[in-house]
């Protein structure tokens, strides 16, 4: 008996049988997973990308191996290279022969080929994830919600060096560097903890270069400081920015400061001001390039040479020759003095040309450039960064900072200084804590810091101090070939300048005799270095030793002189204190009692003891040995005796005899405690704070409540511990503790109870353990890149009124930083991937600044934002329905009305944290070390009074790219002085604000001379400095504009803007065929062109929901042959443009019942002659009228509204052209047949009746008057009116522009809505220039950018150029940027009168600077602008895109290289360059000479002709004999 195989397979016993042929080929058994380390060879194909981006495994090959494994492929050949990969679902679809296949252009990156064996290893992601990642990009902006979205994108991903990022298809970035456990590597996983770095390859660059005494000094190595600037480190920077590949648009300024005698001030005359110390200076600017893509910096390396040699003379001497000449022209120019007196380089006006450089920075969404994305500061000082500043300037500055979100680079020509830098010193009033605020609990950290604090309700005879301020906002680097090299031990020199030594020629015998030096007394220390005699290299070697040497057993004691700092209300501690921990906490406590016998332990006693003061010798033995800076009076009266992280302590009832603990100079200055070698070779605080878990808060735990109690019997204050001597410690010695208790501090002569202090001050939280504020330890090599945890409580520390107050010292740094400094300087602590030393030099931030990081860890305590901060909340609800708005795509979802909601407001939450981010606000996210955040989320929970902010408890994600996976989960987002948090509750969004309660920020004036790039001279500045805070920023209004309930842009919306203008450029049109094969002129091909441009408008149209399937009028410009001032007054004009207002002449008619297919010539022509006919009349072009005609584009748009058998345009151009050749009409010239154009026709033989125009056209009520509504702008205009409220009524509204939403992203390319608001000109002459602006937020400027090249090759083909321009008019540009600057062109011939010029020159020619205008068309500009006084009086023209009306009418070269402006008569023109016009973009590809190159020869050549009398006076005579000639001949630019 015979079966078949597939009977032989059924079952037999309930099992069936196994297909042996399937089983091996289809059905593999299944084998073990694979574990982590399994390593397989295997032999790799190569394939074109094209066929497949991603690396394709066979996974039959392998068994084990499953989707989602993270393999690492590796070449046989150098396993030491490779990368990593996801393993892809298996489709089955490989061939059997194919093992792995690999893209063409990852194999060339690693050098494998075809047919080589490479190795596959499973690996560990946890191992494998990378912790930062830096992408640099170049030729593109980059906004900040780009850049939240990118990261999004790439979670999940492996990613190499060198890789090529792509997201939705138009940014592109490219992997500069990895780093796993700050180790570069290269190759990773990324995982959403991952913090990607942003770089720029393509940023505004602004280098300060300071001139002062010390710049013509000589260097240690005997080169003077500003060859330094010239030979070495700008031609290294440069050559590096070369390497690189930047295209960095750089300005060069010069800046010094010049102070003047009493004696001096009258000859001096100017913009003088004060400084603190009341002497008199100025300060002075010259800018060197302006923004400007440089390639050959020879020419500006010896331009900045001839500017130094030049530069004393021109602001000693010329500059007041210069002004005594202005102010008395008959002065004798001998009298001519030479005074002032550059300053130091510590007194240079650093702080001012920041701030003038932030005016321009602070307003980068106004003409945003496409191609530029960051913006870096470099300033070049001979100094060491020792400034001295003035508080109220600092402050702001430092606000400015924050809030525009990048740092600074200080580059130092000289060696590192044996002090901090850079440091700023000022004077101002010593912080109090204020009795009426304490009870009311709002005492910040904020209060009690020199630069914050010290402001308000001090009395006005108070003296002030000194204080010494680290800017955390900028990073050192000093540039010295000959470097000290810290960590070699036969390198470090001690050095000291003698400025009169140097300064001594090589004829100047016997130097050393005359030569006098103050006599050091002998304080060494008896435990010091012995005298010479006798000693070994062997001796001196182990002396070294133990001094150098880093001890961790020492890092407890060294916080002793912070016990002030941390106190507690009768808790005993049963645990031990924070700061007691690592390896001196595991140690027995014989061995610490006995690492260093001669530190005695300190009594705490409860009274109050007068002993005297130690001998200088010992106390500098007792501090050395401590490492305690505390202050101590009597010994010093100098500020810097205090340590940044020391306590000074006072009483407030002082006795005689005790000296005042400030003093701006010292009197008996004690002997410094040397800095251990640790803190001098760890990396500087602002960079060290940021490594993950180096230090932990310096907290001790307490009770949350203050205590009334008196203190513990067994506690003292600690500073009058700090102060006793050793001698007295051991005084009725008793066994010591541990460590000192925390303890009380609290003055017994002041009957004040303790009162609860903001926690900030005093200890950080902990669950921000990367980012200690108190008591950061610096880095060790032992431990270098290690990661220590600690488990800490957060608590409230009671402190008293008489608290003290955090002082640095810069001459003792410490090496943590205060709490309010720490707090703000966290706000770059993301872009460091690795520490960064002192002693090295930034090339990084200086060659590829980093953006602002999207992220932030730190997190206000409960405390502080109960004391510390204002609240404000807000809450809408979420109506699908309701919520049209152009800024959210609508979500997919379908379904329950709940989960649609739910999914709406999701994304309008995300919109509203992509505008936040836009504006510079980071996402709030947990830090590393989150088993201290849960133990801390504890604590808070039970220290808590009743009604506290608990904010800080709510879970944060792990980074950016978890922000708002779930719409349940809050979003928290910081900005230096605000907190947002979003989040969805019920049915609503709730938006609340926590705005930090600041001292009112005030203006600073401030005045300087400014020498522009383009200028003759010195010219005086007036400006103030101030902080354009998101205080008062509408909020509400702009997430009501996300969420669609609003629909307008308002201008403090900050919102992001762009003007572009349609120029007829020079070159001749490439087609001069017309649609139909007609032959047309250059004027005829440009209209088309315009037409063009309006189709492309009309296509990108943005439709709301209520709208979609209703006839929209597509977009129709007006064409005239009228300047703008002259066509308003045309009434055909006037009425075709209320015509479009009214919502356009191209609407459907419900009920069109008629064919024009049915009708004969006759009837035709009668209906054309109805009231909703085709508009017949008389028009006028080039001076020539053509009697009852009719323009064919609007013959085209009745045909498509009246008749329901014509659809199109296309069918409506058709059919007209039919009854051209049946003879209903024909061409005004019989040049062309019938276009959909501008073009004129009239009716022929027995059609032909005479046409009064109808009244609708000319009744005022048809004028869009400033009453009606029905003519307003479209949503999100800006309309603003020019005219008072009295003189509107009389006056004619014109809107001579249109708006509309527009959608830049028709392919749905991007993950998010992409839509712009479109402002563009209604009426356009040929001859002149049309405009159209863009607004946004939000919106993906890559996208907009391809949009922009599209138009731009639509319209070039049609002789048309698309360019960049000034938003504002270019005589204001100061006003934003001081540094550029109008070039003055005057005439040397004032331009003639004529008193009968309007008679003489063809009807509607402008006659207002009638000889100006026929200089720039003699050098081929055409009108850009108008000025707004030309314009009739009873009209009120309106455009809304134009903030206000410009001053002087503005022209615009043909190429688009440099605007002028008419001020008229001999004053000539104002010329600038159009700086935004740089190499790459828009209008600028086909060009061969760069656009500043190209800018400046015209300027040249139009300085010589308006220059030239000779050639100014024929040119006149031309003009002049023109106007007498008729103008009887046709124009030949049309042919109608």
């Amino acid at each position: 008996m015979s079966i078949s195989r597939s009977e032989s397979q059924n079952h037999y016993n309930g099992r069936r049988r196994s297909n042996t042929a399937q089983s091996i080929f289809k059905n593999p058994p299944v084998s073990q997973p694979l574990k982590y380390g399994d390593t397989k060879v295997l032999t790799a194909w190569v394939h074109d990308p094209k066929d497949s981006p991603n690396i394709t495994l066979n996974q039959s090959w392998w068994p084990g191996v499953a989707e989602g494994d993270l393999l690492r492929l590796t070449p046989q050949t150098d396993p030491s290279t490779g990368f990593l990969f996801k393993v892809t679902k298996d489709e089955g679809n490989n061939k059997h022969q194919l093992q792995i296949s690999i893209p063409r252009h990852i194999a060339d990156r690693f050098g494998l080929k075809n047919s080589g064996e490479v190795s596959l290893t499973k690996v560990d992601p946890s191992e494998w994830s990378a912790d930062y990642v830096e992408l640099v990009f170049q030729d593109q902006y980059l906004g900040r919600n780009e850049m939240w979205r990118l990261e999004r994108h790439l979670v999940g991903q492996c990613i190499y060096v060198d890789q090529e990022i792509s997201f939705i298809g138009v940014i592109a970035a490219k992997v500069h560097a990895i780093y796993i456990s700050e180790k570069k590597v290269s190759t990773a996983y990324i995982t959403s903890r991952t913090k990607v770095v942003f770089r720029s390859l393509s940023a505004k660059v602004t280098m300060f270069i300071q001139v002062c005494r010390e710049l013509w000094g000589f260097a240690g190595d005997g080169e003077r400081y500003y060859e330094k600037i010239v030979h070495s480190f700008l031609p290294e920077l440069f050559s590096r920015w070369r390497e690189a590949g930047t295209t960095h648009i750089v300005t060069i300024v010069l800046i010094s400061r010049v102070y003047y005698d009493e004696s001096e001030i009258q000859y001096a005359a100017g913009p003088l001001r004060q400084d603190d110390d009341g002497k008199w200076y100025k300060d002075f600017f010259k800018v060197i390039t302006d923004l400007e893509v440089v390639y050959d910096w020879k020419k500006t390396l010896v331009s900045l040479k001839d500017s130094f040699w030049a530069f004393q003379r021109d602001i000693l001497l010329a500059h007041h020759h210069h002004r005594a000449a202005l102010m008395s022209p008959s002065a004798n120019p001998d009298q001519a003095r030479l005074i002032g007196r550059i300053s130091y380089a510590h007194q240079g006006p650093i702080l001012e040309a920041l701030n003038l450089g932030f005016n321009p920075t602070e307003t980068h969404y106004i003409d945003r450039s496409f191609s530029l994305t960051g913006s870096s500061t470099i300033i070049i000082t001979p100094g060491t960064g020792y400034f001295r500043v003035n508080k109220q300037l600092l402050r702001l500055t430092t606000t400015r900072m924050l809030d525009q979100g990048f740092a600074i680079d200080l580059v130092s020509l000289g060696k590192p200084p044996l002090h901090q830098s850079p440091v700023f010193c000022f004077r101002g009033y010593e912080p109090e804590i204020r009795p009426d605020l304490i009870g009311i609990g709002k005492v910040g950290a904020r209060s009690l810091d020199p630069l914050w604090g010290g402001d308000e309700g001090l009395p006005l005879e108070k003296e002030k101090s000194l204080f010494w301020w680290e800017p955390f906002w900028m990073s050192v680097s000093f540039w010295d070939k000959q470097m000290d090299l810290p960590f070699r031990q036969d390198r470090f020199v001690a050095r000291g300048r003698m400025h009169e030594i140097e300064m001594l020629g090589l004829l100047d015998h016997d130097v050393l005799s005359s030569t006098a030096l103050p006599f050091l007394p002998d304080l060494r220390d008896p435990n010091s270095t012995p005298n010479a005699e006798g000693i070994t290299a062997a001796d001196a070697d182990r002396y070294d030793t133990d001094v150098f040497t880093l001890k961790q057993e020492t890092k407890p004691l060294a916080l002793l002189s912070r016990n002030s700092l941390s106190s507690s209300t009768g808790t005993s501690g049963s645990l031990p204190p924070v700061w007691y921990r690592g390896d001196v906490a595991k140690r027995p406590l014989s061995n610490r009692l006995s690492d260093n016998p001669k530190i005695p332990p300190i009594q705490e006693s409860p009274y109050r003891q007068s002993l005297e003061l130690p001998p200088e010798d010992s106390v500098s033995q007792y501090k050395q040995r401590l490492s305690v800076a505390s202050t101590m009076p009597g010994l010093s009266k100098s500020p810097s005796q205090s340590s940044m992280r020391s306590v000074r302590t006072e009483t407030s009832a002082k006795t005689a005899t005790e000296p005042k603990a400030e003093s701006s100079q010292p009197t008996r200055p004690a002997p410094i405690p040397r800095p251990s070698a640790k803190s001098i070779f760890s990396p500087a605080w602002l960079f060290s704070q940021f490594r993950s878990g180096l230090s932990q808060p310096q907290a001790s735990p307490v009770s949350a409540t203050a205590v009334k109690s008196p203190p513990p019997p067994a506690v003292m204050s600690h500073a009058l511990a700090s102060r006793a001597p050793p001698q007295m410690s051991n005084i009725a010695h008793t066994p010591a503790p541990l460590l000192p208790k925390p303890m009380n501090i609290k003055n017994p002569s002041v009957g004040r109870s303790s009162t609860r202090l903001d926690d900030d001050l005093l200890s950080h939280r902990s669950s921000y353990t990367r980012h200690s504020p108190i008591g950061t330890p610096p880095r060790e090599e032992a431990t270098f890149g290690k990661r220590r945890s600690g488990t800490l409580s957060s608590g409230i520390a009671p402190m008293s009124s008489s608290s003290p107050i955090v002082r640095m010292n810069p001459l003792n740094p410490a090496t943590g930083v205060p709490y309010p400094m720490s707090s703000l300087a966290q706000r770059w602590q993301h872009i460091f991937a690795q520490p960064l030393y002192k002693h090295d030099i930034k090339w990084k931030s200086m060659i590829t600044p980093g953006c602002l990081p999207l992220t932030v860890e730190y997190f206000p305590p409960s405390s502080e934002l109960e004391s510390s901060y204002d609240v404000f909340s807000y809450e809408f609800v979420v109506d699908p329905p309701e919520m049209k708005s152009f800024l959210v795509r609508p979500p997919s979802v379908t379904g329950y009305s709940e989960t649609v909601r739910r999914a709406w407001a999701l994304e309008v939450m995300r919109g509203m944290v992509a505008l936040r981010l836009a504006q510079g606000f980071q996402f709030v996210i947990r830090p590393t070390n989150t088993d201290a955040n849960r133990d801390n989320a504890v604590t808070l929970r039970r220290s808590l009074s009743y009604g506290a902010v608990i904010e800080d408890i709510n879970p944060k994600p792990a980074g950016a790219a978890e922000v708002l996976k779930s719409v349940d989960d809050p979003v928290f987002l910081s900005m230096s002085n605000e907190i947002h948090r979003i989040s969805y509750v019920g049915d609503s969004i709730q938006m609340r604000r926590y705005v930090r309660r600041m001292p009112r920020s005030e203006p600073f004036e401030y005045k300087c001379l400014i020498w522009p790039k383009l200028g003759v001279g010195y010219t005086e500045l007036s400006t103030s400095f101030v902080s354009h805070g998101l205080e008062n920023y509408g909020w509400n209004r702009l997430d009501m504009l996300v969420a669609g309930y609003e629909n307008q842009f308002n201008e403090s919306l900050r919102y992001w803007r762009t003007r572009f203008l349609v120029i007829p450029a020079d070159d001749v049109p490439q087609s001069s065929i017309g649609p139909a094969g007609e032959k047309l002129n250059d004027e005829e091909i440009r209209l088309l062109g315009m037409d063009k441009l309006a189709e492309l408008f009309s296509k990108l149209r943005w439709v709301s929901p209520d709208d979609k399937g209703k006839p929209i009028p597509p977009v129709r410009f007006l064409p005239t042959d009228l300047y703008p001032v002259s066509s308003v007054l045309d009434d055909g004009i006037v009425a075709q443009l209320d015509e479009i207002h009214a919502a356009g002449p191209l609407r459907k008619k419900m009920k069109s019942e008629r064919d024009i297919g049915d009708m004969t010539l006759a009837d035709i022509a009668k209906a054309m002659r109805e009231e909703e006919g085709v508009p017949i009349k008389d028009h006028r072009w080039h001076g020539i009228t053509y009697s009852n005609s009719f323009v064919g584009a609007e013959m085209v748009s009745w045909m498509v509204r009246e008749f329901r058998d014509i659809s199109s345009r296309e069918q409506a151009v058709e059919m007209g052209e039919k009854l051209r050749e049946q003879g209903l009409f024909e061409h005004c010239r019989k040049a062309h047949g019938f276009l959909d154009g501008y073009y004129f026709y009239v009716l022929r033989g027995e059609y032909i009746v005479p046409m009064t125009p109808r009244g609708g056209w000319f009744r005022s009520g048809r004028h869009a008057s400033g009453n009606e509504n029905n003519a307003r702008a479209a949503p999100g205009s800006l309309t603003q009116g020019r005219a008072s409220t009295s003189n509107r009524k009389s006056k004619k509204r014109l809107i001579l522009s249109q708006s509309m939403v527009i959608d830049i992203d028709p392919n749905k390319r991007s993950d998010q809505a992409e839509c712009v608001l479109l402002h563009h000109d209604i009426i356009h002459n040929p001859a002149t220039c049309f405009h159209f602006e863009l607004q946004w937020i939000g919106t993906t400027a890559r996208c907009i950018d391809d949009i922009l090249r599209q138009w731009s090759r639509a319209i070039e083909r049609y002789g048309l150029k698309l360019v960049e321009g000034y938003v504002s008019q270019i005589s204001d540009i100061r006003d934003r940027n001081p540094f550029q600057s109008c070039f003055p062109l005057p005439l040397a011939v004032s331009p003639p009168v004529i008193p009968d010029l309007e008679q003489r020159v063809p009807e509607g020619t402008q006659t207002a600077h009638y000889f100006e205008t026929a200089i720039l068309r003699k050098f081929q500009f055409v009108l850009d602008i108008e000025a707004g006084h030309l314009y009739p009086d009873q009209v009120d023209v309106v455009y809304s895109y134009r903030r206000a009306p410009f001053t002087y009418s503005q022209w615009v070269h043909r190429s688009g290289v440099a605007f002028v402006q008419v001020l008229g008569g001999s004053e000539g023109f104002l010329f600038l360059t159009n700086r935004l016009m740089a190499p790459g973009r828009l209008g600028t590809a086909h060009k061969q000479q760069r656009p500043a190159a190209a800018a400046e020869d015209l300027r040249i050549k139009l300085n010589e002709f308006c220059s030239d009398k000779d050639a100014l006076q024929r040119f006149y005579d031309e003009e002049i004999s023109r106007l007498g000639q008729p103008h009887l001949e046709e124009p030949p630019s049309l042919d109608l």
